[in-house]
């Protein structure tokens, strides 16, 4: 008997196309439902049938109501700021920076542990970086210290890394940032449809993206802008885009809500708490988990306790035992990160079988 480790496996893994892997890569992308590529394909079809331009039209009600969704994820009121869909988290960030009110910001401070391309968007348009030093856990008194030694234009925080599945405590940095009365970008797209993202609903900014644990298509984001902000900053969404791809997210967010977010909170926490305990009971020895058991994510990462070509051996997972997992390098999280790992992030259908059998799969090969 099949051992599923949230109640709701079993739903999640009925609305869905049945797996020709063990898909342990929700963080990158999850496997979309039957609704969601049944909406996407079916806009495909009313492009064809009466241009692309008229199906987008057609399709605004459906966009309207999932910008109403990002806003009650976030604790917003209906209505309230602006949501824009774009191409991507990264591609998020882009637009926000580029649309920043008067000039770019001079200096962008954050955590040791941001996330690699980010700090690559940033750098690549010009601005400085200033690091918020302090443990891999946020200590909101390091953030009040380091903005009390030197100002910055903006805060930028990636509420759940790539690199690890900590829960950075968001609300209580937020809380830091507006007593200094510095505005804040924040990088949910680890987040969103994850955990409970409403303790962002102080943030200026919330970016994100349909791919990963909301499992919606790929090559589509979202940007949630309030106050000032919201009407200072212009243009984030481009009319030329994957329309059907928005359409796909439109769908995996009423999906979302059908199933209810705490419900799945609940569930993804499970299913970590579970993979984590039984990782390090059955890998013990050769692989360390690096998150807390019941650190409240279902992100779980490894390191190999001996030096080991990580790279290749997801490589070989997927290859020769139908494994997908997540090779962390180091360029994730270059300033934190001294060596690479690997990522497991199973979602709601995840089972204690397959759980095993990648733990038989990783001594096999460590």
């Amino acid at each position: 008997m099949t051992e599923h480790l949230t109640p709701l496996g079993p739903t999640w893994q009925r609305t869905r196309p049945a797996r020709t892997l063990l898909h342990l890569d929700s963080a990158a992308a999850g496997r979309s439902s039957w609704a969601v590529l049944d909406a996407a394909a079916a806009h495909l079809r009313r492009e064809a049938e009466r241009g692309a331009y008229v199906a987008a039209l057609e399709a605004a009600g459906e966009l309207e109501t999932a910008r109403s969704h990002v806003r009650a994820l976030l604790g917003w009121q209906p209505g309230e700021g602006v949501v824009a869909f774009v191409h991507s988290a990264e591609d998020a960030l882009r637009q926000v920076l580029l649309r920043w009110p008067g000039d770019l910001p001079v200096t962008v401070a954050h955590p040791r542990g941001e996330y690699g391309p980010n700090l690559a968007v940033v750098r690549g348009l010009g601005i400085g970086t200033s690091v918020v030093d302090g443990p891999h856990r946020w200590d909101p008194e390091a953030f009040a210290a380091s903005f009390a030694a030197a100002r910055p234009d903006l805060v930028h925080l990636t509420w759940l890394g790539s690199h690890a599945g900590t829960v950075q405590p968001l609300a209580d940095v937020l809380s830091v940032c507006r007593a200094a009365d510095l505005p804040v970008v924040v990088d949910a797209a680890q987040a969103f449809g994850h955990l409970d993202t409403t303790p962002a609903r102080d943030a200026d900014v919330v970016y994100g993206t349909s791919r990963k644990w909301l499992a919606g298509p790929r090559g589509v984001g979202f940007v949630a802008v309030r106050g000032a902000l919201a009407d200072r900053t212009g243009g984030l969404e481009q009319a030329e885009a994957n329309v059907a791809g928005r359409v796909g997210l439109a769908a995996t967010l009423a999906q979302h809500v059908e199933l209810g977010p705490t419900a799945v909170q609940a569930g993804l926490a499970a299913v970590g708490a579970a993979t984590r305990r039984r990782l390090a009971d059955e890998l013990a020895g050769t692989w360390e988990v690096l998150e807390d058991a019941d650190e409240p994510s279902a992100t779980v990462t490894l390191r190999p306790v001996r030096a080991l070509d990580v790279a290749g051996l997801r490589a070989d997972l997927i290859a020769h035992d139908g494994i997908v997992t997540t090779h962390l390098g180091t360029e994730r999280a270059p300033l934190e990160m001294a060596a690479p790992a690997l990522r497991v992030s199973g979602h709601l259908d995840t089972t204690g079988e397959d759980v095993d059998a990648l733990a038989r799969a990783l001594l096999r090969r460590s």
